[in-house]
């Protein structure tokens, strides 16, 4: 570290202890290039602090691609590549790698502001400023935590959290619990809380199911070998990039998420919300739709398996997904409104996330609040971008390609020093 003028000045800023920022990190350090990490929290901050207890990752181990750490080297904490790592293992493995790239990591420090002056970037934080020419922001792959505004009509009494603050069922209040929204988190998030013993309501929105596994393999398996996570954005138009994750489940030992199944547990769905007011949440008369779509996308989902095994004459076991008989008009008919009031009923949103670069005082987000950039690379010589969701690929922000996308920062870094 050296001192300007104005600030002290250090090469490169990494902007994230996560595995996208560790990631960059680890290349940096290889190409020898001076750079420091900042992180609001602590590695691993939102993987610790923004999942509940019981949560599994989705991917298989074999799908821990990262460098010098992935499923195959001795750092990794599984010797099954069909396992699911759970909460705590993964943070406990980004936190192991973060101490083996063996880089400065300042801790609970906030970055709260990045401007520009004539020569180089700004950065202030919590606790001091930093000039530097070459900024790497990974502070997250999916944003803020989103909630709908028509949650602001509820009455103030009830308890209402985003998904990303619910850690276990003994944290929520005596009573009900409805949670909005049925993809990855929402539909994971019910189970759990159905496993714990509570009564649960399901407002399910428009999302699609695969199977844990099909015809001798994990779907991921299947996924990888179709090519699904090497699509990028030019293969794949905007608005589809953003369709509902299909549920599964890599708890114990990874299992089918059936909405349906749920349901003759005792999993009370519903349809998606379409307002709330005072005590009533009111839904839309779309729960058949949806429960039919999620099936819809589980049929053709193994025919596209089918007819890879076919292309490439592979020898795999038979097996036939079947169109699933209780999906039936009559059956699935949605209640209009629930009053929360009368069995206490606490609301969960799993409704996503959004973007938010407000504190970054250069021309960076489109009209839809995402970053402008190409493989990270702003038109901002020096700023770049890691770890978004579909940044380049679909496998940008995952386990899986994240520690590709670095390489190719990193080598843009070098090019320009």
């Amino acid at each position: 570290m050296e001192n300007n003028k104005k600030h002290p000045y250090i090469n490169v800023v990494v902007i994230g202890a996560g595995i996208a920022g560790l990631c960059t990190s680890y290349y940096l350090k290889k190409k020898k290039i001076d750079h420091i990490v900042i992180e609001r929290g602590e590695i691993a901050n939102t993987w610790n602090n923004e999942r509940w207890d019981n949560f599994y990752l989705v991917n298989p181990n074999w799908a821990m691609k990262i460098p010098e750490f992935g499923f195959y080297s001795d750092h990794f904490p599984s010797k099954n590549p069909d396992g699911f790592l759970n909460k705590s293992e993964v943070v406990s493995y980004i936190k192991d790698f973060g101490n083996f790239i063996g880089s400065k990591i300042y801790v609970n420090e906030n970055v709260e502001n990045i401007s520009k002056d004539e020569n180089n970037y700004i950065i202030t934080t919590s606790k001091r400023k930093i000039s530097s020419k070459n900024i790497v922001i990974a502070s997250g792959a999916f944003g803020n935590a989103h909630i709908p505004e028509m949650h602001k009509m509820l009455d103030r009494n009830s308890f209402q959290i985003h998904s990303s603050k619910y850690k276990n069922s003994n944290e929520l209040p005596d009573g009900d619990v409805i949670v909005v929204g049925s993809g990855q988190s929402g539909a994971q998030i019910a189970e759990d809380l159905l496993d714990s013993g509570k009564r649960v309501w399901l407002a399910v929105s428009k999302c699609g199911r695969r199977p844990r596994r099909y015809r001798g393999k994990d779907s991921s398996w299947w996924n990888y070998k179709m090519g699904s996570f090497d699509k990028t954005v030019k293969d794949v138009p905007f608005e589809e990039r953003w369709s509902c994750s299909s549920h599964t489940s890599g708890s114990r030992g990874g299992h089918d998420i059936n909405l349906l199944n749920l349901y003759e547990k005792g999993l009370s769905l519903c349809g998606s919300i379409k307002d709330c007011k005072d005590n009533f949440v009111y839904m839309n008369n779309d729960l058949y739709k949806n429960i039919k779509f999620s099936d819809e996308y589980a049929l053709n989902w193994a025919k596209n398996v089918d007819k890879y095994i076919k292309n490439k004459k592979l020898v795999a076991p038979k097996e036939e997904i079947l169109a699933d008989p209780r999906i039936k008009k009559t059956s699935l008919q949605s209640i209009t409104k629930l009053d929360i009031s009368k069995n206490k009923t606490s609301i969960i949103w799993a409704t996503g996330f959004r973007y938010n670069f407000d504190w970054i005082d250069l021309d960076i987000t489109d009209e839809n609040n995402h970053p402008i950039q190409n493989r990270g690379i702003t038109k901002y010589a020096g700023l770049y971008f890691m770890g978004l969701q579909w940044m380049y690929s679909s496998k940008s922000a995952q386990f899986i390609g994240v520690s590709e996308d670095a390489k190719y920062i990193v080598e843009e870094i070098e090019k320009k020093l």
